[in-house]
């Protein structure tokens, strides 16, 4: 990455597509708002205000305690990133770009955020965080010297109908008006699921926020009731769900302890 194709701090208006490739194809896409933050300060939302807000009830709103370290130690998602990084050896940033799906009215559910370095001119992508239904967390490093493709071991439970081994393949587009993330998943050196996100570029100003919450209200489109329709419909076709494993990565920062009953997802 380098400072033309850095992604724009603003709203983003596009889709998640998901594809299975065995042991039964399984396709589905929604569509989506999100956003990319410009930590610390959000200057770019600032015309936003009110439908946009930060720690606040808003009709958007983004709040620090959602992302990465679960602790009070750490006010500012950026806190919670230097945390982070910190933990593992690396250097820390004065400033970041996260890319995540923001609360709608007080709810929502971000099944993945991504986050990159905005205080060099490289622009590297940093973390992958990943939540599941679950209430747990995960977060998986990237390569800051900016590769186009980011290969790191699968080490987290967020599908009931996927096994715990396998790689992921993160790759990034060229970030021109809009953004581009794929994450493949492979497993026994063969794909298993394909999943992007992708959406287009809108300035931040309280039309663009008030027209992205009445998409919500108009669609009811969130991630939530996707996963576990999708879940459902892989049960049709034959799929058993797996149980969820006891052991837990480092690198989970929320777990809870396994249980038989929860919704499923498709990841």
């Amino acid at each position: 990455m380098n400072d033309a194709v850095t992604p724009s701090a603003g709203f983003y208006r596009g889709e998640v597509l998901h594809a299975r490739t065995r042991p039964t194809r399984h396709d589905f896409r929604y569509n989506v708002d999100f956003v990319v933050l410009d930590l610390p300060d959000l200057s770019a939302f600032k015309t936003a205000k009110p439908v946009f807000g930060r720690n606040r009830f808003a009709p958007i709103s983004f709040h620090d305690g959602d992302q990465l370290v679960p602790s009070t130690d750490c006010d500012t998602a950026l806190d919670r990133l230097n945390h982070v990084l910190v933990q593992a050896g690396r250097p820390t940033v004065t400033s970041a770009l996260l890319v995540t799906f923001p609360r709608f009215f007080g709810f929502g559910f971000s099944p993945v955020s991504f986050w990159f370095d905005a205080s060099s001119k490289s622009g590297a992508p940093l973390l992958l965080e990943v939540n599941n239904t679950f209430g747990e967390r995960h977060i998986y490093h990237l390569n800051a010297e900016g590769s186009r493709c980011h290969v790191i071991e699968k080490a987290f439970y967020v599908s009931p109908f996927n096994v715990m081994q396998g790689i992921y393949r993160v790759r990034f587009g060229s970030f021109d008006g809009c953004f581009s993330a794929r994450v493949d998943l492979e497993v026994d050196d063969r794909p298993l699921l394909f999943t992007a996100l992708r959406g287009r570029f809108r300035r931040a100003s309280r039309w663009s926020a008030t027209t992205a919450a009445a998409r919500c209200i108009a669609s009811g489109t969130t991630a939530s009731p996707f996963i576990w329709l999708q879940g459902l419909k892989l049960r049709k076709k034959g799929l058993k769900p797996l149980m969820r494993p006891n052991s837990v990565s480092a690198d989970t920062l929320i777990s809870e302890p396994p249980r038989k009953r929860k919704p499923h997802q498709n990841h």
